[in-house]
């Protein structure tokens, strides 16, 4: 290759990492410049954990620290004015590692990424060009730092434009997600006491308890220094019921974006995804408490001001439908957000300027999100219920590990997996399931009666049908128009609690969704 020009990206945690690569894809694939990463090992951010492990996973070329400050650049990228970015030997281009500046430093009145003692060395600005989300920032600049004012230049956000640049991609997200007839509920946290999870560390097994599995999905965006202040496995551990209960976990660098894309309401809480969320038109809704670090008349504190506050002693479900079809508040993100949709535009150039480096001459524009790939496990027991409306039955499902507040369901009953599902779920079920086909069920069913016989009913599952075993004796097919048949299951249970017959046709409503059943005796 005719490497014409070398670019280094400062990586100061896995954040930065996040949004330095959405700068970085409308270069990289210059045949003329070769980009390295590096990262300050010997004085690294409390929130550093994970950075290594994230540049493997990259495959990127990365060189030592210390290497990096006797080299020679043509250019370096950086989302934080924290590492000593003026021992380095090149023009800096430095960005806001979230949503613009709407916070302080933690027991500070120093905006976070406008430290005006990192800005200036040795009465030298160091960063060549500051990168600012909105022009109203501008004058935040100058405040904090005077000096820096006339290296600033308004580039938008890469984050939010490629957000943009995805929306045709939605119904893949949520295929991805499996969210594609839920109503999707993002629970997205930032880090510390104030923060969501900090806050309510409970709310992911509340919503999963309290919101009828085949209507809801819930998801979780995790900020990275969560990951890194705790340990991916206590992390793992603490999600653990939840995720057993159906929540999708994204990891800490991948995902995150596609998945708050894909969301029907965001609860979150003082970080920059509420802000990310209403710029994209998706209604928010706010679980934690104020933050002091959030600085005053900015767009996030604006955003926290006006946006609905999730009341613990309120029903949960109706608070995320109302919040679902509510404001958006795209009107506040816009003034955390200029240049919309013409990011990469303002961007590029910038860029090939600062490496003194002719412009392509294709168009400037950002790639649409890769698919999320979120940690998740099959729920393996549900606790259901049936009730008559009209002509239909409605079925709710919930997770059977997670109490429920709200009372007995009418029919209730439990589902239990015959291999996934714990011995006490097993013990206590109504309806014992498994997959399985045609000529193993009938051995199946006759040992698991006689292992089970409070088992009321025995189900062998295939992907559109089920054969049902009765303790009378009796063996039914059931087949349904949808792609998981239990909740037809559960149907059939409220009609033969009520001595109707286990043949013939009827209509169920599982979720948002009406679907049809058959029922066909094959008793000999």
């Amino acid at each position: 290759m005719d490497v014409r020009r070398r670019v280094l990206v400062v990586v100061r945690t896995v954040t930065t990492l996040t949004r330095l690569l959405d700068l970085l894809s409308l270069i990289e694939s210059d045949r003329r410049v070769q980009v390295v990463f590096t990262h300050d090992e010997r004085a690294p951010a409390i929130f550093a954990a994970g950075v290594p492990e994230a540049l493997a996973e990259l495959e990127a070329s990365v060189i030592p620290w210390d290497q990096a400050v006797a080299s020679r650049f043509d250019l370096a990228i950086a989302a934080s004015e924290n590492d000593a970015l003026h021992r380095l030997n090149a023009p800096v281009l430095l960005v806001p590692h979230g949503i613009g500046h709407q916070k302080y430093y933690p027991r500070g009145t120093v905006v976070s990424g406008l430290d005006p003692a990192r800005l200036v060395h040795g009465g030298r600005v160091v960063p060549a060009r500051i990168g600012l989300s909105h022009s109203n920032q501008l004058r935040q600049l100058d405040q904090a730092c005077p000096p820096a004012l006339p290296h600033a230049v308004v580039i938008g956000d890469p984050c939010h434009d490629r957000l943009l640049a995805s929306t045709h991609r939605l119904a893949r997200y949520r295929r991805a997600l499996g969210t594609e007839h839920h109503t999707h509920v993002v629970l997205a946290s930032t880090w510390g006491p104030d923060s969501l999870l900090g806050s309510r560390p409970e709310l992911p097994e509340r919503l999963l308890a309290e919101l009828p599995y085949d209507g809801y999905r819930v998801s979780m965006v995790l900020h990275p220094g969560v990951w890194a202040a705790h340990g991916p496995r206590q992390v793992r551990a603490w999600l653990a019921a939840a995720r057993r209960s159906g929540l999708a976990v994204l990891p800490p660098h991948r995902g995150w974006q596609a998945t708050l894309l894909a969301a029907d309401c965001v609860v979150s809480d003082c970080g920059s995804l509420p802000l990310y969320a209403a710029a994209a038109g998706i209604p928010v809704l706010i679980g934690s408490p104020g933050a002091d670090t959030v600085v005053p008349g900015s767009p996030l504190a604006e955003l926290l001001g006006r946006a609905a506050r999730l009341d613990d002693r309120a029903d949960l479900r109706a608070q995320i439908d109302q919040a679902a079809t509510g404001d958006a508040f795209t009107e506040i993100a816009a003034q955390a957000v200029e240049y919309s949709g013409k990011c990469a535009e303002v961007l590029r150039p910038l860029l090939y300027e600062l490496m003194d480096l002719p412009e392509p001459e294709f168009r400037a524009s950002f790639r649409p999100l890769a698919e999320p790939l979120p940690a998740r496990a099959d729920v393996s027991a549900f606790v259901a219920g049936v009730r008559a409306d009209g002509d239909l039955l409605d079925v709710s499902r919930f997770p059977a590990e997670l109490p429920r507040r709200s009372g007995r369901l009418p029919y209730q009953h439990v589902l239990a997996h015959d291999e996934l599902s714990t011995l006490a779920e097993l013990d206590g079920a109504t309806i014992d399931y498994r997959e399985t086909d045609a000529r193993e069920f009938p051995g199946w069913a006759r040992a698991t009666a006689r292992l089970r016989p409070d088992a009321r009913l025995l189900v062998g599952v295939t992907r559109h049908e089920c054969l049902v075993w009765t303790p009378e004796g009796d063996t039914v097919e059931l087949t349904t128009d949808s792609t998981d048949p239990l909740p037809a299951v559960s149907a059939l249970y409220w009609r033969a609690r009520r001595d109707l017959p286990l043949t013939g046709r009827f209509r169920y409503r599982a979720g948002h969704r009406v679907h049809s059943c058959r029922i066909v005796s094959t008793s000999s």
